[in-house]
Order: structure tokens, then sequence, then C-alpha cells
């Protein structure tokens, strides 16, 4: 569980980075289907799964706290397309990134 943890250290502190599981099992010193499987069990979630939830949060933080941009912020949490970053936002939250800033900044 030690390497899982590992692993989850490395997503948290690179998030905003292009990371493949099979370079995040070298780095936390285990084999990748160790580590998928291991990370589900430990957080029950998928690697790929914990890392967008991990990006939307931090969008969210800085929608709440920043006059960013849509687009500055979307590279910012590790994104290059900013249709997809809005797309996963809308799909996860119900509103847009611009929405959801309106909504929760007054």
């Amino acid at each position: 569980m030690l390497y899982i943890r590992q692993a989850k250290t490395i997503l948290d502190e690179n998030f905003d980075r292009h990371i493949t599981i099979p370079q995040l099992a070298r780095q936390a010193g285990i084999n990748e289907a160790k580590l998928k499987e291991g990370f589900r069990e430990l957080y029950g979630n998928s690697i790929h799964n914990y890392l967008q939830q991990l990006r939307l949060e931090k969008a969210k933080q800085l929608l709440l706290t920043t006059t960013m941009p849509i687009t500055d912020i979307t590279y910012h949490i590790g994104y290059s397309h900013v249709t997809h970053f809005t797309s996963l936002f809308k799909k996860e939250f119900g509103l847009t990134p611009t929405e959801w800033r309106k909504e929760n900044k007054s």
C-alpha cells in the first residue's frame, strides 16, 4: 500500500502535468497492474477518475478565489483544450465553469 500512497502523492503534486500510468508506476516503484488494482481498492476510484476529480476541484477553487479567465484555468489544471475541460466540468457539476462562477461567486 505504500507504493499506492506514493502514487497518489505524485498525482496530488503533479495534477497539472500530463502523466501516464506507466510513468506513474515507474515513479512509484510498482508495476502497472498492481498500481491500478491497488489504487481502486484503496481509494475506490480509478487513477483516471481520481485525477479528473482532483483537477475539477482545483478548477472550482480557482473559479471561486480568482478572476483567472477560463482558458488560463484550463491550462493551469493540466488540460490543453478549453472545450474538453468545459464539457467535463458541466457533466460533473451541471453548469459550465462560467455559469458556476457566476452562481457561486455572489
